[in-house]
């Protein structure tokens, strides 16, 4: 794997993965709602559909992708709308990132009271909720592991490692016809 020029500079810490990755999946969930049949296209929309837990089917229209980084100190929330056999889908991907922490202060606890209140409060409650942590640490660290456990105790909440976002496996992934994705998910950073 080459070195990324965009994650790697002479800083002599790593700080800001966790806002990289927020605008990285944002630019990806809006980017799938594209009509485009390229190489990250494809990818934007396999991960939207992963997100949401629902199988990629090029039959399925998606109408309208909301992104909102930091609202309720939740790196990251969208609101996505398909179009599916003629009826319409509402999802709400929640994410949280975890690059040099575990979960603490009972996050998961107060974002999940927190989206449940707000989408309930505000007539909302059309929307399918799928919570996310997703993890910079590879299933095999004991950080990953850890989490893992964490995350059991919540049963909304699954756990996916950086790669899983993308479907990444080394030797099967080519670049893409952007830059910016490939430095950031293709590349190494340190």
């Amino acid at each position: 794997m080459n070195k990324s020029l965009f994650m790697q500079d002479s800083s002599r810490n790593n700080h800001g993965y966790e806002a990289m990755l927020d605008y990285q999946i944002s630019w990806l969930l809006r980017l799938a709602k594209e009509e485009k049949n390229d190489w990250l296209h494809k990818i934007a929309r396999s991960v939207l559909f992963k997100l949401i837990e629902k199988e990629n089917n090029s039959e399925v229209k998606i109408n309208r992708v909301e992104v909102w980084k930091q609202w309720e100190h939740i790196d990251l929330t969208a609101e996505i709308e398909l179009e599916v056999n003629n009826q319409a889908e509402r999802h709400l991907v929640v994410i949280e990132d975890k690059a040099y922490t575990l979960i603490h202060d009972d996050q998961l606890k107060r974002y999940t009271e927190t989206v449940n209140a707000y989408y309930h409060d505000k007539g909302r409650n059309s929307y399918k909720k799928h919570f996310w942590v997703i993890s910079f640490f590879d299933r095999d660290e004991e950080w990953f592991r850890t989490l893992q456990k964490q995350c059991e105790k919540y049963i909304e909440w699954e756990l996916l490692s950086f790669y899983e976002v993308i479907g990444w496996k080394e030797g099967e992934f080519p670049d893409t016809e952007s830059d910016l994705f490939n430095e950031f998910w293709l590349r190494e950073w340190y």
